[in-house]
């Protein structure tokens, strides 16, 4: 059973991108997003951990983060995560960590995550990770002009970053994401074919059906992949034709 308290340091790693968290006897975990340090060290120090614990002023938080000081760089961890689901559901769908689950019921209305003591060696085994290429900024226009601008999902009009300010009415309604229709970790690729302009809000609610869907290849007849022709969502079964932009 692992314990952070044994962690050595947290490391970039070495003749590979990303990070690396190094226990004893080079005992190594190899991460490739740094957000998904503090969620996977979350894991490991409680076993089940949920949104909660990286908002602001998360106790938890705090205290992984005292444990490990001087064991990392401190600007790789931060004081809480505005997008506090991605840290956790990347450990599944970007790292490969497919036993780190979401748990079946929420605590609070929020999505928890749990690591069984008994896959903590899993860590270490080399898995292949999901690498994915960002679009161009000529690309990403390609697609907003293709969407007219609006959410793929719901319609919202997405604004530019420079244009959202502190008090925007429903930010994440407005703040445009853009999204792999096929998940990578599902043999999507990163052409610009496979990518759809979705608000923060829908591209969060797309993942988090994504990650409980128990099909093997995407359907790419999922409304979530292609909302321009469907209207179910595939693992449920739920016809969402009522919240799409028609």
């Amino acid at each position: 059973m692992l314990k952070i308290e044994d962690i050595v340091e947290i490391r970039k790693a070495i003749g590979r991108p990303g990070y690396e968290i190094v226990f004893s006897k080079d005992k190594v975990i190899w991460l490739t997003k740094r957000r998904t340090i503090i969620s996977l060290l979350l894991l490991i120090k409680y076993g089940i951990s949920s949104e909660a614990d990286l908002a602001r002023g998360s106790n938890r938080l705090l205290e992984v983060k005292g444990i490990l000081k001087g064991k990392y760089n401190e600007t790789w961890i931060n004081d809480h995560y505005a997008d506090a689901n991605k840290p956790f559901s990347e450990l599944w769908n970007e790292e490969g960590f497919t036993w780190i689950h979401p748990a079946q019921e929420k605590l609070n209305g929020n999505q928890q995550y749990v690591l069984k003591p008994e896959d903590h060696d899993k860590l270490f085994i080399l898995i292949k990770k999901a690498f994915r290429t960002s679009l161009s900024i000529k690309e990403q226009d390609e697609v907003m002009k293709k969407q007219n601008g609006k959410c793929n999902l719901c319609g919202s009009s997405l604004l530019p970053k420079s244009k959202i300010q502190k008090n925007t009415y429903a930010k994440d309604r407005v703040r445009g994401v853009f999204d792999h229709r096929i998940p990578v970790e599902k043999g999507g690729d990163s052409t610009i074919d496979n990518y759809q302009a979705l608000c923060f809000y829908c591209n969060k609610s797309k993942w988090q059906i994504c990650n409980i869907c128990h099909l093997d290849d995407c359907d790419t007849n999922c409304v979530l992949a292609t909302p321009e022709n469907n209207n179910i969502i595939s693992p449920t079964k739920e016809d969402i034709s009522d919240r799409l932009n028609r």
